[in-house]
């Protein structure tokens, strides 16, 4: 039975948010700035150009669903998620450059941890009804592959700039829905694909299914 004081509802809540935009993206600059006085600069530069990329075959993901209904049936697949690609993407190289950087083993370790908790934003965006398996599993792996290729570019360093500490401390806003998802993405996401497609309305996950059982419907 779920405790009332902190319902199981809310506590995927507060998980699903430590993938949202409005935390990932001042998380992912301290990060990087981080990376940059620490001489990464080789690292920060492919993970930024590595996310970019991944970030903009996601929006064409959705926006080709949500303007012209192009998805993939029988997978229940309507866009890549995107909580769960920030999530996996920016997390584990926040705590890889968090843990003694100078040692390969814990960067390794933090980046493990970073993808443990990705997979949680992953499970959180199913169980609130947000995203399909098929749409968080193509994210998380999406972000496993810029995570491995990016902690395997990072060297050895012994300074650790203090501008990466303040990282995790964003991420404590998880906890209030009001400042976690102040960029309202997904309205961004709608308004586009309707400009971009001319339509009035943007497709529907319910649109799918009755398209999926009643193929000859008008």
């Amino acid at each position: 039975m779920a405790d009332p004081v902190f319902p199981t509802g809310h506590a995927w809540s507060v998980v699903t948010q430590l993938g949202s935009a409005t935390l990932a993206l001042p998380t992912l600059a301290l990060t990087v700035t981080g990376l940059w006085q620490s001489r990464q600069r080789i690292a920060a530069l492919i993970w930024v150009l590595g996310l970019a990329v991944a970030i903009a075959v996601t929006l064409a993901s959705k926006i080709l669903f949500l303007g012209w209904g192009i998805g993939i049936q029988f997978l229940d697949f309507t866009g890549i998620s995107g909580h769960t690609l920030l999530a996996t993407s920016v997390l584990p190289v926040l705590f890889s450059s968090l843990l003694a950087p100078d040692q390969l083993r814990f960067r390794v370790a933090g980046a493990f941890f970073g993808l443990l908790v990705g997979a949680g934003v992953a499970m959180s965006r199913v169980v609130l009804g947000a995203h399909s398996v098929s749409e968080v599993v193509c994210a998380w792996l999406i972000g496993f592959v810029l995570t491995v290729i990016t902690v395997k570019s990072m060297e050895n360093q012994k300074q650790r700039p203090w501008i990466v500490y303040l990282a995790p401390f964003i991420l404590l806003f998880a906890f209030s829905a009001r400042y976690s998802n102040y960029l309202p993405t997904h309205g961004w996401e709608i308004d586009l694909a309707l400009f971009v497609s001319g339509h009035d309305k943007p497709y529907t996950r319910l649109q799918q299914h009755s398209l999926a059982r009643y193929p000859f419907a008008a």
